[in-house]
């Protein structure tokens, strides 16, 4: 039977039956404090809870109204790059304040949080830029956003192998002499812009591991940097993967995946193998996967303390102790956890490795870089002992990593101008450091567009921008010919092509078919899908920006087309009215001084009549030579009242 007289839950409940979590019935007492026999006291300042709006809180109406604003944000040509643009990322979670706004603004002040944030995590992106660079083009036709390029193509084993899981010896896989033979592959392509491995040490090493082969004092570590040696080497001397590559990474990982599971410090071996497998994978796997392992290795930087000074050894020890020796000295050698102050340099070196790898994979897919708080390592000392114009790798990471769009980069054109200018004025003969040289540079442009896209760079800078990416397009074709797949030789000519689109000048569109070229060249020598793609992208974007500049000649074509009746009243007889205004523009006395008779006046006025005439004109000469579909064009012709409409041979 229905309760006749049904047990309500009051508005506000007394301070009781809120700590007691009880239903409080709102009278004074309460019904609950009455039969407690306690005091019942109400509190008379109302609880705040925190407002938090999240896509998972989100209403109904607001869920609804967030995808439209989104959608908008992204067809907006108009906004900057950055704006408004999908993130490559995985979804962001956005909290607002505490606040006391109305609850109608909530839906909008949210896509203004989310189109910020996007912003800020995608403005050293070079997907987001071409995507609005395509929607400033065309909007209906832009081309998705998309890691185009990203390299020249995933080295996919044949699908008959299977892989093992488990990692054979080195030795049973290659002989000395090939080991040997890889090796000199590697510092002759590879250790001119990632030089962090010493050349003698690696040799007498890759000996001393042969010498000993079978015997039970294996170092899987090392092996693990022979095998990411190995697959480089194979990766820079054949354009088809091989099975023994496919053999040598797999096992690289197997051991390596390894040494994250088990329990001790990351030795200086393992690091290097990190190193080289992140460095593989940026080259030949997908972004997801490239950016996992930079986060690892920059992880694995921090568990052995590479990110310190040797001196400072106390963090090292929390997990797991060094070494010591008799005399109660930590123990060195070169497998220890603590390299000796000969070694002090290589861990600068990979500490510089692995933030440049984490650094600028984050950057390309928009996502956050792993930033080891507190670090005392200083750059390697060769780099600080250079003081000539060529700059190696580790002389532009300060540079790169103050451009992370969460941290304190520069924000407005001038420091952008000034982070240009210093990256446009050294010097490097290598072509992989004048790729990486040239990326940073077109970085830096994309944050400069992003802040202000109708902002134009000063002259001088556009000059130096476009001399440089033309030596990255010749270094791009130097290393597709000399069998280097370094990412760069696909992403940078790509990058150059929307970039010249982007700046839209004359100089830039003359530097076009030498970057589609070389795109091309790069597309025929690694035929991949992602190469195809990349190309056919570019391609797509030259075919929009081609017809929107047609669009524009039409426009202006209109423009002509309807005044020029009012241009041809300018052709008046020289015998009319007129004839006394054009002698009174003379000077008084001109032909009394001069001897000059009136028809030698006349002809004077109608030469200068002319030569003002042509001047006023001047700039249809330049429109013709800006646009190649008028060169044909007969601007008599189009001026005299009888022409018909439309022109035929203008295609109109």
């Amino acid at each position: 039977m229905a309760d006749t007289n049904p047990r309500k839950r009051s508005r506000a409940a007394c301070v009781s039956c809120q700590s007691r979590k009880r239903k409080c019935s709102g009278d004074q007492p309460c019904t609950s404090c009455a039969r407690s026999g306690i005091s019942c006291q109400f509190n008379l300042t109302p609880r705040k809870k925190p407002n938090r709006v999240s896509r998972g809180n989100l209403s109904a109406s607001e869920d609804h109204q967030l995808p439209e604003n989104w959608q908008k944000a992204q067809s907006n040509p108009t906004s900057s790059i950055g704006d408004g643009v999908a993130s490559v990322a995985s979804p962001i979670s956005y909290t607002r304040s505490n606040d006391v706004r109305p609850t109608e603004s909530r839906p909008n002040d949210l896509s203004n949080s989310l189109r910020l944030g996007s912003r800020s995590l995608e403005a050293n992106s070079g997907a987001s830029f071409v995507r609005k660079l395509g929607l400033r083009i065309d909007p209906a036709r832009a081309p998705r956003l998309h890691l185009f390029a990203w390299n020249v193509g995933e080295r996919k084993q044949s699908p008959d192998r299977a892989l093992s899981g488990t990692a054979a010896p080195i030795t049973n896989i290659l002989s000395q002499a090939q080991m040997l033979g890889l090796a000199a592959i590697y510092f002759e392509k590879i250790h001119p812009c990632y030089a962090f491995l010493d050349r003698e040490t690696l040799l007498s090493r890759i000996v001393q591991t042969w010498s000993n082969k079978g015997s039970a004092e294996s170092n899987e570590s090392f092996e693990a940097v022979l095998c990411g040696i190995a697959a480089l080497a194979y990766l820079f001397s054949q354009r088809e993967i091989m099975d023994i590559e496919t053999k040598l990474a797999e096992d690289a990982r197997v051991i390596l995946e390894k040494s994250v599971l088990c329990g001790n410090t990351p030795s200086i071996d393992t690091i290097t193998g990190w190193v080289l497998r992140t460095a593989y994978l940026r080259m030949t796997a997908s972004p997801h996967a490239a950016w996992m392992a930079s986060c690892t290795l920059m992880h694995l930087i921090e568990a052995a303390g590479l990110h310190l000074e040797a001196s400072d050894t106390a963090p090292i020890g929390l997990v797991s102790a060094p070494a010591r020796n008799h005399a109660g000295q930590s123990k060195i050698n070169q497998n220890g956890y603590l390299p000796s102050q000969s070694d002090l340099d290589t861990r600068r070196r990979l500490f510089g490795m692995a933030r440049h790898l984490n650094t600028w994979i984050s950057f390309d897919l928009g996502r956050s870089r792993v930033v080891l708080h507190g670090a005392t390592s200083e750059p390697p000392t060769e780099a600080r002992a250079s003081t000539g114009e060529e700059k190696d790798l580790f002389h532009l990471l300060p540079l790169s990593e103050s451009l992370d769009p969460t941290g304190p980069s520069p924000q407005d054109l001038p420091d952008l101008e000034t982070a240009l200018t210093s990256v446009l004025n050294p010097i490097n003969p290598g072509p992989s450091l004048i790729l990486v040289q040239c990326n940073l540079m077109l970085c830096i442009y994309r944050r400069a567009r992003a802040l202000n896209p109708n902002a134009p760079l000063r002259a001088d800078l556009q000059d130096k921008i476009l001399a440089l990416a033309s030596r990255a397009l010749v270094a791009a074709r130097k290393m597709v010919a000399s069998l280097c797949p370094w990412h760069q030789v696909a992403n940078v000519p790509f990058q150059v092509v929307c970039t010249l689109l982007a700046i839209d000048s004359r100089a830039a569109l003359g530097l076009l078919p030498d970057a589609m070229q070389t795109l091309r060249e790069v597309q025929a020598a690694y035929d991949t899908s992602v190469m195809r793609e990349a190309y056919s992208t570019a391609y797509l974007l030259v075919a929009l920006h081609q017809r929107r500049k047609e669009d524009d000649t039409r426009a202006l074509a209109e423009v002509l087309r309807a005044n020029a009746s009012a241009a041809g009243d300018v052709n008046h007889d020289v015998n009319g009215p007129e004839r006394d205004d054009m002698s009174r523009s003379f000077p008084s006395g001109i032909s009394a001084q001069q001897g000059v008779s009136p028809a030698s006046q006349i002809t004077s006025s109608l030469q200068l009549q002319q030569d003002a005439a042509d001047a006023d004109f001047a700039w249809l000469g330049d429109l013709m030579i800006d646009m190649p579909s008028l060169q044909n064009f007969d601007l008599e012709q189009f001026l005299g009242t009888t022409v018909p409409w439309p022109l035929p041979e203008m295609g109109i």
